[in-house]
Formats: structure tokens, sequence, C-alpha cells
């Protein structure tokens, strides 16, 4: 096996041969990452060039838009102006396997790819359109998560001594909406570049068992946290066992170190009262969110935005009326029902696909609530938002 030093000695040599060949003048080696598509794509393709006089091609067809075409030498690319390689190759010595791929690039440049390496990644994830919701409501939700976490925004909080960090609840019965509007906002944040992790009740109990829950708060830097179907340490200590895990929970809230900002997003589908006081304060929940099943006009967006082959056979009025107290989920399910039956019979049935979730419904003994639910039943406290569309 080579030492550290032979190791890092052959890296060098081939650093140095690459820049050579590329003229690239004092050069950086970079591992793309996540940024690797979105650059290359971009970019334009120069010439290929051996390394210690050695090229091999490669003539796989797949991926031949960015994959370099070689197995070993270098693949030089340009954008705006800037010269950057793609290095690759592998060789088995005595003893050892050794391979390698990255790119390098001029240092004086590297800040200027970096930039454009944000910007095409930017650029090549494509917005998905907002989750329905009511406008309010998807206001408050953006001002509190990607709009609190923008740039010019954190340095106006910390200079007026404001907390870097932000507690969001979305909270009501299934298929409302919750988990659309998460996937909008962490879209965002992934488009943004910025640091985001899931937790689960899975992922917490196994960060319990390591004492590891403080690393499920932390971020490196500016980020969101979702926390999932977090009833687990939720639940008020008045009305279950109270139980270790809730002073852990709250405790790692409180005792995050951050270096930009941070907003938690915790999603339920318990009811206010259900929540432990303790969780509810401010600074550790600042702002509540409850998706509640669709309003009349909520509803009409949702099936506007099915095919239009399949509105253009509908009576929408009559949609709209016939789904009133509908989930999200449900009114989605019609649209796959309506599709399959479209697939055997080609033709686009409402009657059969409502008979038909009926009959699922009462498969999975799962009927239909129309009983108003949540905390949206009785006055409101303070610290809650009720935006019921309506």
């Amino acid at each position: 096996m080579p030492t550290f030093h032979e190791f890092a000695a052959d890296h060098r040599s081939v650093l140095e041969d690459v820049a050579r060949a590329a003229r690239i003048d004092d050069p950086v080696a970079i591992d793309l990452d996540q940024f690797y598509l979105p650059l290359v794509n971009k970019a334009v393709r120069r010439e290929i060039l051996p390394i210690d006089g050695v090229l091999i091609r490669d003539w796989d067809p797949s991926r031949r838009k960015v994959f370099p075409g070689i197995r070993l030498g270098c693949r030089v690319y340009e954008i705006e102006g800037i010269r950057f390689a793609n290095v690759l190759g592998s060789y088995l010595g005595q003893n050892t396997f050794t391979g390698f791929q990255y790119f390098v690039v001029a240092r004086a440049n590297y800040l200027k790819l970096y930039k454009l390496a944000l910007k095409t990644r930017r650029e090549a994830t494509t917005a998905s359109p907002p989750p329905i919701m009511h406008p309010d409501q998807q206001e408050l939700l953006w001002r509190n998560t990607i709009g609190y976490l923008d740039e010019a925004n954190l340095k106006k909080i910390k200079e007026y001594g404001g907390r870097p960090k932000r507690g969001v609840l979305l909270m009501g019965p299934p298929g409302n909406g919750k988990t659309s509007a998460c996937r909008w906002i962490w879209e965002e944040c992934q488009r943004r570049g910025w640091e985001w992790h899931l937790v689960t009740p899975d992922a917490y109990r196994e960060a319990r068992a390591h004492d590891a829950v403080k690393d499920l708060f932390s971020v490196n830097k500016r980020g969101i946290v979702f926390f999932d179907d977090m009833d687990l340490a939720l639940r008020d200590r008045d009305s279950v066992h109270e139980t270790e895990d809730q002073a852990v929970f709250l405790s790692a809230i409180d005792g995050i170190e951050i270096n930009e900002g941070v907003v938690f997003v915790f999603t339920t589908n318990c009811s206010l009262d259900l929540i432990d006081r303790a969780f509810k304060r401010p600074g550790r929940l600042d702002l509540v969110l409850h998706f509640e099943a669709p309003a009349q006009e909520l509803r009409r967006n949702l099936f506007m935005r099915w095919h239009v082959d399949i509105r253009t056979n509908l009576d929408l009025d009559e949609c709209v009326m016939a789904t009133d107290g509908f989930s999200f989920a449900e009114i989605e399910e019609l649209k796959n029902l309506l599709i399959m039956h479209f697939m055997d019979q080609q033709n686009w049935d409402w009657e059969w696909a409502m008979r038909q979730l009926s009959i699922n419904r009462n498969e999975l003994g799962s009927p239909k609530r129309r009983r108003h639910v949540g905390f949206g039943a009785s006055e409101p406290h303070r610290d809650e938002l009720v935006l019921n569309g309506k």
C-alpha cells in the first residue's frame, strides 16, 4: 500500500500535468458534486488531453452529452471565458487500486466558476408551481421560510438583534396540502443551494438512541429543517404520559448553534390543543398554519390544473359542488380513477369515478369526514392563525 505522501505525490503530479496541457495557471482541484450536471450542460466542450502521455477514450453511448468520453485523461470545458477540465482516471497498482475524478480550474477563476455553478444549478432546477393554498396563507408561509432566510432579511434581523431562527407549524387532517406546501419550500430551498434536512419519527428515535438529537436540528449554513409528523415529541404532557423525548426535543430547539439562520417546519395531524404548551411559546413556535379541507375556490383551482382533455369532458361546476368536504388527496384520487377508467373504456366518466371512490373508502374503512376538524372549530388562540380559504 502506498503511503499518504506517495498517494499525494501521485495526485500532485497528475494535477500539474493536466494544468500544463490544459493551459490552466495555478490550478485548484474541485469536486463539483451536485453542480456537475448543470455546469457541464451549460459549458462548451473543448479538447480531450492525455495524462502523462496516456489517453483512453470511452465509446459508451449512454450519458454521452454529459460524460467526458474518456476513461483516462482530461476533457476541457469552457463557460463564459473560463477554462476548466474534468480529470478522470484509474489504475491498478501492485497491491492497490487507485482512481480519481475531479475538476481543475485556475485559482484566479475559482470564485467566478463557483458563482456560475450556483447560477446554472438554479436555472436547471425547474420551479414547481406553488401549492394550491389560500393566497394569504401562501404569502405567510413564504415570508416565514424562504423570505425569512433571504440574505438581506437575515442581515437586518441580526443587525437589530432579532432571533436568527423561526418555527412554523403546519397542522390539519391528512390530505389537505401540508406535504405539498413542504415540497414547495423544499424545492425552493434546493434551488438556492441552501441546506435542508428531513426528520421523520424513525430518524428522531434513532438519534435519541445514539444521543444525537442535536445533530437533527443543526445546520452549517442557513437552511430549513422539516419535522414530519412529530406528534411523539409535541404532545401535551398534561394529557399523555410525560416522556424524556419531549424534554430532549424542546432543549434541542433552544440549544441550536447556527451560523446564518434556520427555519424549523413541523407537520402534525394533531389539533393545537393537544400540542404541549412549552412547545407553543414564542421562540420555539412562531407561526401556525391550519390546512383544512379546501373551500370551493381552492377546489376549482385544483381542477383547473388537471389535463385539458379531462377538464373539457367534465362539468367543472358540478365537480366543484360534488366534492364539497373532500380533501385535496381525495380529489386527486378521483383524477387517477378517471384516467384509469379512460384507459380502459375511452371515456371520461365522472359518476363512475365518484362511485368507485366511495367503494374504495368503504373497503379501506375510512369514511369521509364532513365535520369541522382542528383548532379552527373554536375561538382561535392569540398565537394561532386560522385560514380555511372561505
